[in-house]
């Protein structure tokens, strides 16, 4: 079950985001997305924090997440080892809110876990772009 099926792609996200290697580093984000068709979603997002680590990422690899369930929200749990373009990597680890606008339907009494491969970064200018793939499943009972 996919972020979609369980939202109907109209959501609200709150996440922490910290780097275990840069304990200063913790970044706050509150995003609302809107699917505005079923392949496309209008996302507002504000981002706070500090971070004070390498900022030459180039590409993000172990991207896992494991999603349970409160009955209202989905609760996230997730890290990535962050490529860097010196060579390197930088360790990321968040937690997340994922609250549906119309309620939590069709979610897995066990919850989820998710293992995404990420493509390495495209940077232009200010631009990045990359495509991603996923398996879901759900947790062993």
């Amino acid at each position: 079950m996919n972020l979609y099926d369980v939202t109907g792609g109209n959501y609200g996200i709150r996440r922490s985001i910290t780097y275990p290697d840069f304990p200063a580093s913790k970044i706050e984000t509150d995003a609302k997305v809107t699917a505005t068709t079923r392949t496309e979603w209008d996302t507002n997002i504000t981002i706070s924090g500090t971070y004070d680590g390498p900022t030459d990422v180039v590409s993000a690899q172990d991207y896992q997440l494991t999603w349970t369930s409160d009955g209202k929200s989905i609760l996230e749990t997730g890290s990535a080892t962050l490529g860097l373009r010196s060579g390197g990597s930088v360790r990321q680890v968040w937690t997340s809110t994922i609250t549906p606008r119309n309620g939590l339907q069709k979610f897995p009494q066990s919850g989820e876990s998710i293992s995404i491969a990420v493509s390495p970064f495209q940077i232009t200018g200010d631009s990045m772009s990359y495509s991603w793939s996923g398996t879901v499943r759900s947790r062993p009972k």
